[in-house]
């Protein structure tokens, strides 16, 4: 086996690890930004938007997903929801970890074409 057949197959495993990692720390995001919102919608923004998220996920972009959308439009829509993620922690004073968010999920997505996963 060669560096080149090896090097793939530790890519992917890499990327599918930041990819999991990042649909965590969306949720994480979604529910404080949520809580930092002002009274009595820090509840509903605060369990709702996360619930939402999670629901739409777990049917149209999860792997085992019957209703799963095509690749192609799972990328840019899991990009679209992780930099949301990361502008909604921006947007409530955590710019470091909001970046930080944007940063590694303009990453994964540039890595998932060019692995073609």
């Amino acid at each position: 086996m060669t560096e080149t057949t090896t090097a793939k197959p530790i890519a992917v495993g890499i990327n599918a690890a930041l990819g999991f990692a990042l649909e965590v720390a969306m949720v994480s995001a979604f529910l404080f930004w949520g809580f930092k919102q002002d009274s009595p919608w820090h509840l509903i923004l605060g369990i709702g938007l996360p619930a939402v998220v999670v629901v739409f996920w777990g049917a149209f972009m999860a792997p085992r997903s019957d209703r799963r959308l095509p690749m192609t439009l799972v990328r840019y829509l899991a990009l679209g929801l992780f930099i949301a993620a990361a502008l909604a922690l921006i947007s409530v004073g955590s710019t470091v970890l909001g970046s930080i968010m944007a940063m590694l999920a303009l990453a994964h997505f540039v890595a998932a074409l060019a692995l073609q996963q």
